[in-house]
């Protein structure tokens, strides 16, 4: 099938024409969002995936969609089958990005002549919290959960007024205890991030899903230089809590971060979370997006809330199903699969696409 590039562009990061041509589409973004970065979307695919960027590129727009497509060889209860894959964004709050005036329905016309020539089963995307950020999607929208993103439209003082009264005296009260703060664009302090981010995830008992190796921390701050900043907090010379966060053109995201036990009584986040704040303000950010929870965690949701006390928003989460009979033959060879290896399988209920779940 024929794809007008002037309507539709797959690029491949693998090759490094396409790579250019995705890197030059970016930094012509005003957003700047590094999601969008192809180096941030390698970072979460697997040995065989291909990380690619569907686009539209104009004079003055442009659509930015990147993703990684999985092939379902690579899953043991998907082999047979050498062709078929399936597509997904990258961890974080992902697109399709759009700006300026773009032509929507050509766009998705030619995704949809791409994904059927590449096999595609089914897709599943990790919206922006900021709509204005997204062009409309064709296929099923559904609401995950809610996000918490801190205004950064105050004056310095307004803003701290803008907590609720105990972040407050958390933030005054590390102060008080001698807790200072350090901002870090370089990540000379990387080895003792980690191991506050794995002692934290250690306390917490996380999904392995958490524990990034070492190589995915150096590869952000060696290649998206401008796009990382460390926070740490600090009491006698000793970093006791830490954060990593995303730089875009308008918002810092926070990414990963801990705190060891000897900050929690310090009350150290909260005055690292408040410093974080007044840093993005001076660099003329609008927002910081502190995220969700995990999973049902609502202790850690109202936590965030503190610092946001009208600072909620719905995360969602987009789905499309190209191949409906594939779709469901996936889930049956996934479960006669499991049964063959002893185990009792079925979907979980709300898991996209349920073949993975």
């Amino acid at each position: 099938m024929n794809i007008d590039p002037s309507t539709f562009l797959l690029l491949d990061a693998a090759v490094p024409e396409q790579r250019a041509q995705w890197l030059d589409l970016w930094h012509r973004w005003p957003a700047h969002d590094v999601v969008a970065h192809p180096v941030y979307v390698e970072l979460f695919a697997r040995t065989g995936d291909r990380v690619v960027c569907a686009c539209q590129r104009c004079s003055e727009s442009g659509i930015l969609f990147p993703l990684i497509v999985r092939p379902l060889s690579a899953e043991p209860w998907g082999r047979g089958d050498d062709t078929a894959c399936d597509l997904v964004s990258a961890y974080g709050y992902g697109g399709p990005f759009g700006w300026g005036t773009n032509h929507v329905e050509t766009f998705w016309a030619g995704f949809d002549q791409w994904a059927e020539t590449i096999h595609a089963v089914s897709l599943f995307t990790r919206f922006s919290l900021f709509k204005e950020q997204l062009i409309p999607f064709f296929g099923d929208t559904h609401v995950k959960g809610n996000c918490v993103v801190v205004s950064l439209n105050h004056e310095s003082d307004a803003l701290l007024r803008s907590y609720t009264k105990a972040a407050r005296e958390n933030v005054r009260q590390a102060e008080r205890a001698g807790v200072t703060i350090e901002m870090d664009l370089t990540g000379r302090r990387l080895e003792e991030f980690i191991q506050v981010y794995y002692s934290t995830m250690n306390r917490l008992e996380a999904l392995p899903m958490y524990y990034f190796p070492r190589p995915f921390f150096e590869r952000l701050v060696k290649e998206l230089p401008d796009q990382v900043l460390f926070a740490h907090a600090l009491y006698a010379q000793r970093v006791v809590s830490s954060e990593l966060l995303l730089i875009s053109g308008s918002h810092l995201y926070s990414f990963l971060g801990g705190t060891v036990e000897e900050g929690l009584s310090l009350r150290a986040n909260p005055y690292l979370r408040h410093s974080v704040n007044l840093w993005g303000r001076a660099q003329n950010k609008h927002h910081v997006v502190l995220g969700g929870a995990y999973g049902s965690d609502d202790s850690l949701l109202r936590y965030k809330q503190r610092f946001a006390p009208n600072g909620i928003m719905q995360f969602c989460v987009g789905s499309r199903i190209f191949d409906s009979h594939a779709y469901h033959t996936l889930i049956e060879k996934r479960a006669a699969w499991e049964r063959a290896q002893g185990h009792q399988w079925a979907p979980p209920a709300g898991f996209f696409p349920a073949y993975r779940g």
